[in-house]
């Protein structure tokens, strides 16, 4: 058998399992699951700075050093025990041949002084001198070489060298082999050279060794590999995991979950770890992207349909008075009464824009001019400007604490951060509130001062204005509703009154901007009571 022989065994394990792996198609041989999975993965494999064919090419390299691998330590081998084989003939072949050339001329066959593995044969120029010697043990077990005839010629040309030649031969034994030198022989009392001699041994021994050695190389080449196959699927497996996930987060996004984040499982230094930060990153920014564009749309929806909704009727009335009028329909004395009414819807119309687009700036977040403000002093102002216009009502500032006001104190200075002439409407629109909503002579306060919140009793105080009326006030079920936009919870608050439902609605938006809370409360004995709690201005 060729020494080549060792290493294509050696490597045929490797081919098996790259087989499933790179999909070759000269390969018919049946791989094992586990090696068509980790195929699969390999043709899919997109690892960081190695794509799919890169690692094919890889796993290649490696069988083709197993296959090398492989292939010299078989041949190694084989050229040494072959070398040990042909030591020992060329140190033996004198004696040998001597012992074998007298067994030969004595007839004899015992094997007592001659080892019985080796085979001799002689052959001379007078060829009734020719003859064979084997012992029967070994010609049973290894057969007979099959020599035509000794290469005399041969071995005379190398006789002044003392180097004779040595073959491989076969047997007439299938499956056996023999190691043979030809040597010349020499007549000693003339010291020509009478005929020749070969010498073989069997290489069954050399033969069966170098299988067990090959098939031990090829089972630790095949173990070797399945072992690295199967690391490799798991490290395949692990690292595609992160990936694995990410894709399912991908799939969730597009099915229309923008909350969905990859779970960080990766340090930040590696690359997989980068990413999945990177991504959640961009995920974050991209929901609240989303979420402020529907915001906005819902806005402008609201606004629009809000602007339709309550322009229809003031222009409309206009529209149908001024029909009236071009086709004549106004009587003379009746002409200062309808254009009296075309005015006041013309100015209820707008006072319904101007809060409308009021509405429409706080929606937008548009930037306000927050600076220190006495609370206290615009709170008075917006007062002393009621007084003016309904000098029938008590008007009144007092502190927030009640044993404070029964003690006479002052209402306390208190300062926030905010836009001056934004808290200054919120007032002025509280304040109205009361004056068309109230019967005349109500009396009004404003309550100033530091207390809790109302949502969290135990956290840090917060400067709190509450405008008090003791009016009709609001039903409770209704309280949470005097907020939302044209909402009015009576009959008497009509459009006559010429309230448009938005005030509350900006006080909402208003206290929102700076980062407060307003409630609309029941006062006691009677009224409506609109709570406002806004931070503190930072102790400088």
């Amino acid at each position: 058998m060729s020494p080549v022989v060792p290493g294509l065994i050696g490597g045929i394990g490797a081919l098996l399992c790259l087989s499933a792996a790179v999909g070759a198609p000269p390969v018919r041989l049946a791989a094992p699951a586990w090696a068509r999975r980790w195929g699969d993965m390999v043709r899919r494999a997109d690892l960081p700075g190695m794509d799919g064919p890169r690692l094919v090419l890889v796993c290649l390299a490696c069988a083709l050093l197993a296959l090398v691998a492989s292939f010299v330590v078989t041949s190694l081998l084989y050229s040494h025990m072959m070398g040990q084989i042909d030591s020992q003939l060329r140190t033996t072949s004198v004696a040998i041949g001597s012992q074998g050339l007298a067994q030969i001329r004595e007839g004899g066959t015992s094997s007592t002084t001659f080892p019985s593995n080796y085979y001799v044969k002689a052959e001379y120029l007078d060829p009734s001198r020719n003859g064979e010697w084997i012992s029967p043990d070994t010609a049973a077990t290894y057969g007979r070489p099959q020599i035509k005839g000794l290469d005399y010629r041969r071995a005379l040309a190398h006789a002044d060298k003392n180097d004779f030649p040595i073959t491989t031969v076969n047997s007439d034994q299938p499956g056996h082999q023999w190691r043979m030198i030809t040597l010349l022989i020499r007549d000693q009392n003339t010291g020509e050279y009478t005929g020749a001699v070969a010498l073989a041994l069997p290489l069954s021994d050399v033969m069966e060794t170098v299988e067990r050695t090959r098939l031990v190389v090829a089972l630790a080449d095949v173990s070797i590999i399945s072992v690295g196959a199967v690391f490799a699927t798991y490290l395949v497996h692990r690292s595609f995991r992160s990936l694995r996930q990410i894709e399912g987060v991908a799939a969730r996004i597009a099915h229309g979950d923008l909350s969905a984040r990859i779970l960080v499982t990766e340090p930040r230094t590696t690359e997989v770890g980068s990413l999945q930060r990177a991504i959640n990153t961009m995920l974050t920014q991209n929901e609240s992207s989303f979420a402020a564009q529907v915001v906005a749309q819902e806005r402008m929806t609201r606004f629009v349909s809000d602007a339709s909704h309550e322009l229809r009727t003031p222009l409309a009335a206009i529209r149908g008075y001024g029909e009236l009028y071009r086709m004549g329909g106004v009587p003379a004395n009746k002409t200062g009464e309808v254009m009296g009414r075309i005015e006041t819807e013309s100015n209820r119309m707008g006072r319904l824009v101007d809060d409308l687009l009021q509405l429409a700036r706080i929606d937008e977040g548009r930037e306000m001019s927050m600076e220190p403000v006495n609370l206290t002093d615009l709170a008075a102002g917006a007062l002393s400007d009621m007084m003016v216009l309904a000098p029938e009502r008590d008007c009144g500032l007092i502190p927030l604490d009640p044993r404070d006001e029964a003690a006479g104190k002052e209402a306390p200075s208190l300062q926030v951060i905010g836009d001056r002439d934004r808290l200054s409407q919120i007032l002025t629109n509280l304040l109205g509130n009361v004056v068309r909503h109230t019967p005349s002579g109500t009396p009004v306060e404003i309550a100033i001062g530091m207390a809790p919140p109302r949502a969290n009793p135990t956290a840090q105080p917060v400067v709190v204005v509450e405008v008090r009326d003791h009016g009709h006030g609001v039903p409770p079920e209704a309280a949470e509703k005097v907020f939302q936009r044209f909402y009015r919870s009576d009959t008497s608050r009509n459009r006559e009154t010429g309230g448009s439902g938005l005030g509350l609605a900006i006080v909402l938006g208003i206290v929102a901007a700076h980062k407060g809370t307003v409630q609309m409360l029941q006062t006691p004995g009677g009224g409506a009571t609109v709570h406002i709690e806004l931070p503190p201005a930072p102790a400088w």
